[in-house]
Formats: C-alpha cells, structure tokens, sequence
C-alpha cells in the first residue's frame, strides 16, 4: 500500500488509511466525506474522514487519498462566538434544508515558532451535510472575516474576550 491510496480492508465496509500522522486508519465507508470540489489549493483530494482531535469542538479531517494530508479544523463558535456564516442552497452544492444535518468548520493553521499563536481562516470555511456525507468550502468574497485570525486553541473563553 502506498502512502498516497486507501485500500479496502477485509470488511467490505472499511477502507485502510494510510496516515503519516495516526498510522494505518480503518474508516467506515459511512464516515467518508465527499468534496466534490475538493478543498482550496487540494482539489485533487476529494474524499476526507472526521477525526475527533483532544479538544470539544476540534477535528482532523483526514484525507482518505493522501496519507500525508489532514487539516485541524474547529467548530469555529466555540471560538468566535460571534462567528456566523449564512449557508443556503445558492452558495452549496447540496440539500440544506435540514440545519441539523450541516456543520461549519474553519481550518486552523498551526504556528511554526514556539510562543505564536494558531490562526483559524474564517474567511473560507467547509460546510459539511452529515446526512448526505458530502463537503465544500465557501470563499466569503464580502466578508470582514480574515483568513488568519490569531485565537487561543486551549482556552476557547479568551477569545470571546
């Protein structure tokens, strides 16, 4: 197996991952979730798993094609809790009819140099259907929102400050 290809594992309704990151990931078929667009500067990568990470409200989203390709990403009003992004049939590919079913979620970029602090790009966030298992990111075009916009990861309630 190489690190760029999932394979179908011995129950027909799992794919083995390749993660540089976690090791090996056996992914329900059911979990995968399908960008048909793919994601800025990624699109050949289309199909991602949800993992939760060590925080409430902090994921990877994992690319089942590319084993060395996973973003942090955060549900970004346990952040910014003044964050709102509004999600309607004219700016997604897919039914949102159900609010329950959507999720917005903003990628978090990690700083390089001890002591900064991460930037979470609340100007492109992935809006995500759980019922139809499918994803894409909005480019918010007329938005004062920054796509670097320094927070604390480990303590949400600073931010809010």
């Amino acid at each position: 197996m190489t690190a760029s290809s999932a394979k179908r594992s011995e129950d027909k309704n799992t794919l083995l991952v390749p993660s540089r990151l976690f090791g090996p990931l056996r992914v329900a078929d059911d979990q995968v979730i399908v960008f048909p667009e793919g994601l800025l500067g990624f699109t050949g990568a289309h199909r991602f798993v949800l993992l939760p990470a060590a925080s409430e409200g902090v994921f990877w989203l994992h690319s089942v094609e590319e084993g060395n390709l996973a973003f942090l990403v955060l549900e970004p009003t346990r952040f910014f809790p003044d964050y709102s992004v509004e999600v309607d049939e004219t700016i997604v590919p897919f039914d949102v009819s159900d609010p329950s079913a959507l999720v917005v979620l903003t990628i978090v970029t990690l700083p390089r140099q001890a002591g900064s602090r991460p930037t979470a790009n609340l100007r492109a966030p992935l809006v995500l259907n759980f019922t139809h298992r499918c994803g894409c990111q909005l480019l918010l075009k007329e938005s004062d929102y920054q796509p670097r916009h320094t927070f604390d990861l480990a303590d949400p309630e600073e931010n809010a400050s």
